[in-house]
């Protein structure tokens, strides 16, 4: 009998992760609300400010724990030699497969039958996260009280312009654990981990935003997932200039969070994006 003895490469989606590098436990965070700003009006995306006008300035400390960040950082991603395997028929290379994407749910990778390629799985990441990050959003929370912050829309925009003022900046494709493997993370970083950092990409300063948010039931978040691109919707009270998606009936406001856009504004390429309808939804549990 002929048989077929043949090695696959799975492929990963997006790019992936970086090595972690443990930092103090206690931090300050100092931010400011582009969403306190007075806008007077909009150029595209060009906002025009109510001249003197000052952003709310926010800050708050926060007490990380270095073996929480160092256990979400090693629970996440699976090893690159997970991806290359052999097999001897089709009911084989099936069996393999679905073994192989039963072990990377388990580490938050999400695989697709189209192309043997991988994602993160959002769902995964945000619950693994929320127990750990809870006290630092009640911090984040608490320092938007005491400024005078009273309705959900206020209580995000703190939260969103905290993710937008840390630094915008791209993992790298992989990280090496203790044991020298080479870990695929299909390119986010675990939340402990932009937040201990102070920076990340698109798909990490979502991640975070949502694991806090929904750490203390703020509001219901979605992810708006474009084909390089990705950034949230929240569901909060909308107002008339708001850029929004209709989704299970209700409007939500985008949100991005790359860099500092006020609630319900995102650049305008983005946007076109939205209006094309070349975008998809990711519902977030």
């Amino acid at each position: 009998m002929f048989q077929i003895n043949t090695t696959i490469t799975i492929g990963l989606l997006l790019s992936t992760s970086t090595a972690f590098a443990f930092g103090t436990s206690r931090s300050s965070l100092k931010w400011s609300d582009i969403n306190t700003r007075e806008v007077i009006r909009w150029d595209g995306d060009v906002a025009v400010i109510q001249h003197g006008a000052k952003m709310e300035e926010l800050s708050c400390r926060v007490k990380i724990d270095d073996a929480s960040v160092e256990f979400a950082i090693n629970s996440f991603g699976i090893p690159k030699n997970w991806t290359s395997f052999t097999y001897h028929d089709t009911k084989e290379l099936e069996e393999k497969q679905k073994q192989l994407s039963d072990k990377a749910a388990k580490h938050g990778i999400k695989m697709h039958s189209e192309g043997n390629r991988f994602s993160v799985d959002y769902n995964w990441v945000i619950d693994q996260s929320k127990n750990p990050i809870r006290d630092v959003a009640k911090a984040i929370k608490s320092s938007a009280r005491k400024k005078g912050y009273r309705t959900k829309r206020e209580l995000v925009g703190a939260f969103t312009s905290f993710v937008q003022s840390l630094n915008y900046r791209i993992p790298s494709d992989t990280r090496i654990n203790e044991e020298g493997e080479t870990i695929l993370t299909a390119g986010a970083m675990m939340p402990l981990e932009t937040l201990t950092n102070k920076w990340g990409d698109c798909d990490s300063k979502c991640l975070l935003f949502a694991s806090l948010v929904r750490s203390i039931d703020l509001v219901d978040v979605i992810f708006i997932v474009m084909k390089d691109h990705l950034f949230a919707g929240v569901q909060v009270r909308t107002e008339q200039e708001d850029h929004t998606v209709r989704y299970k009936n209700k409007d939500w406001a985008l949100v991005e969070l790359t860099d500092a856009w006020p609630i319900g504004r995102v650049p305008a390429n983005h946007l076109n994006g939205v209006l094309l309808g070349k975008f998809e939804i990711v519902n977030l549990k």
